[in-house]
This record gives C-alpha cells, sequence and structure tokens, in this order.
C-alpha cells in the first residue's frame, strides 16, 4: 500500500511540474502589455475596471529600442554569441557615377564600372555589463563596409574600396531627459576607420564620438552624433607612410550627424541621415533608407545616397548612389 501512495504521489508532482512549466512557456508568450495585465489584475482594487488597468500597462509599454536593449542582453548570455551592431546588408544592384579622380595613377582608373555590390557586415560583442554603475556597458563593435566590382571582370572583379571600423563603445542605456526630451541612450566611443590602403590611396582618422538617443514615440527613434578628431602629425610628402593621409576630412565630414529611423510595422521601415559642414563652402551629405518585408528573417532594402564622405576614398569627391537589395538585420 505504501509503495502505491509514494508512486501516486510521484506521479502527481511529475504532473504538477509538467503543468508548471507549460504554465511559465505561456506566460514568456504572452506580450509585455498581457504580463503587465495579469500582474496589475492581481493588485487591483474593486473599483478598477479592466479598460483602466488595461490603459496603465500601454502606458508603461517598452519602446522598440528598449527591447532591443533587452534581446541583446538575452543574446550575450550564449557565449557563442555575437550581437548585429549597425545594419547588416547586401545591395547586389547598386548604380553611381563611378569618380576616377582618386584612382588616376592607378592602372584601373578608366575600367570600373558604376554598377557595383554593395555590403556591410556590421557586429558587436557584450564585454561587460552594469560597468561601474546600473545599465553602463562596455561593448566591442567592428563594422566593415564594401564597395565590391562584382561584375566587372574585365579587371578581374575587384574590391574597389573597404572601410574598417572597428570600435569601443561605453554605453548608457537609462533613460533621463534633456532639455524635456527622453533621452533612450547615450554613448561614448573610440572609433578608428580606415580604408586599409597605403599611399595616395590611403584615408584614415581617429575620433571620440558622443551620440544621445531618442525617442519621439514608441516606433520612432531619432539621434545626433558628434565627435571629436584625435589629431595626427603632418605628412613629410604624399608618399609619407605616417602623419594625416587626410588633414582636411572635417571640412567635409563636419563635426557630426542626425538621423532617424520611423517603424512603421514590425517589418517595414524608413531612416535618414543626415550632416553638414556647417561652413560657408556647404559640404553635407543625406542617406534615405526604406526596409519592407520579404520573409520572418529577410527585408528588402532600398538605400539612397547622396553627399560627401558615403566612403573614405570619396570623403571630399560627391557622389550619388541608388542600392536595391536585401537586410539581414536593422536598427530595431
Amino acid at each position: 500500500m505504501k509503495v502505491v501512495v509514494i508512486l501516486l504521489a510521484a506521479v502527481l508532482s511529475v504532473s504538477s511540474v509538467k503543468r508548471a512549466i507549460a504554465a511559465e512557456s505561456q506566460l514568456d508568450e504572452l506580450d509585455d502589455v498581457d504580463k503587465c495585465l495579469l500582474n496589475r489584475l492581481k493588485q487591483a482594487t474593486p473599483e478598477q475596471t479592466v479598460a483602466e488597468l488595461r490603459e496603465s500597462c500601454l502606458d508603461n509599454v517598452p519602446t522598440l529600442f528598449k527591447q532591443r536593449v533587452k534581446l541583446e542582453k538575452q543574446a550575450s548570455n550564449n557565449r557563442f554569441a555575437i550581437i548585429p551592431h549597425k545594419p547588416n546588408f547586401v545591395l547586389p544592384a547598386s548604380v553611381t557615377s563611378i569618380n576616377q579622380e582618386p584612382y588616376m595613377d592607378t592602372s584601373v582608373a578608366s575600367e570600373l564600372d558604376d554598377v557595383e555590390i554593395k555590403f556591410q557586415v556590421s557586429l558587436k560583442y557584450l564585454f561587460m555589463q552594469d560597468l561601474i554603475f546600473r545599465d553602463l556597458d562596455l561593448q566591442f563593435a567592428f563594422t566593415t563596409t564594401s564597395w565590391w566590382q562584382a561584375y566587372n571582370s574585365d579587371i578581374s572583379a575587384p574590391f574597389r574600396e573597404t572601410n574598417y571600423e572597428p570600435e569601443v563603445i561605453f554605453n548608457y542605456h537609462h533613460s533621463w531627459n534633456l532639455f524635456g526630451l527622453p533621452v533612450e541612450q547615450t554613448s561614448l566611443s573610440f572609433n578608428h576607420q580606415s580604408n586599409g590602403q597605403t599611399g595616395q590611396l590611403s584615408r584614415s582618422w581617429n575620433r571620440i564620438i558622443l551620440g544621445v538617443a531618442f525617442a519621439a514615440t514608441d516606433n520612432v527613434l531619432w539621434g545626433f552624433r558628434t565627435w571629436y578628431r584625435l589629431p595626427e602629425s603632418e605628412k613629410i610628402s604624399a608618399l609619407d607612410p605616417s602623419g594625416d593621409d587626410n588633414p582636411d576630412m572635417e571640412k567635409y565630414m563636419g563635426y557630426g550627424e542626425l538621423g532617424g529611423l520611423w517603424s512603421i510595422s514590425d517589418k517595414n521601415s524608413l531612416e535618414f541621415m543626415f550632416r553638414n559642414n556647417l561652413r560657408s563652402q556647404n559640404k553635407g551629405a543625406i542617406q534615405l533608407g526604406w526596409s519592407f518585408p520579404i520573409n520572418d528573417r529577410i527585408q528588402g532594402y532600398i538605400e539612397y545616397f547622396n553627399g560627401y564622405g558615403e566612403s573614405l576614398i570619396y570623403y571630399n569627391q560627391h557622389t550619388q548612389r541608388l542600392g536595391i537589395g536585401f537586410k539581414l538585420t536593422n536598427w530595431l
């Protein structure tokens, strides 16, 4: 009889555990509003209505930006995970009017095609969380953007330009107000950007960048970055391997940029970037992007750029480009 009782108790215990696991799984599938509503119902007074409780929960729904921060922290618990940083995309059809001036001393200057592939790979690693104080993280990031003459078999389909951008980022994602505007994230980073070339094609600079991101609404994010360029010594000659490759970079790239993103739906968004050198000789750039759904994993992407500095080789050359392709990861 005791054996039967013990077996029955064991079966009931297993069933209870299964029910608890199932309940927890169902809770995980609920969105933040429903989870909030369940908690509020437990604490509600007899006078409160469900509509009032739901309204209070809707006021506390995390923005898309906060949701990304949450997902990044969850992913960082996996020691095999590397997180997307900037958008990762491929534009198989990217059309521009190739400016041959930087390549005049090379053998391929007159053979470059106006149609090429542009792609970007951008990753980061969350190295330390809650550094010094809560919500301050230390991140390492690396972005590479390439312009590939993939369809130009006459000159063996070379990579015309590749920009490498390693960063060390201190990222503070606690909300605060700046002149009444809700700040979602504040970052300070050391940024190196180079095209990996030598001689007259060499381009590089080092910056300290301060970035602030604001949440205009739950699905509209905008922000600005401002930078200080770390000074370098002057070159003795154009072929000098040491010294500043491009001392007039700020004349064309300015000291900051403004950007924004409107997430129209889960897979549909518009974005922009604008910068200006704020000088009498006006130099600037604008970039527009539209991401639209293709399937659950991939978005279509159309990108338009007009101005200076799309790539380092063209930091002082005006370019205009239209590209169509795919986006693997987005800002949000």
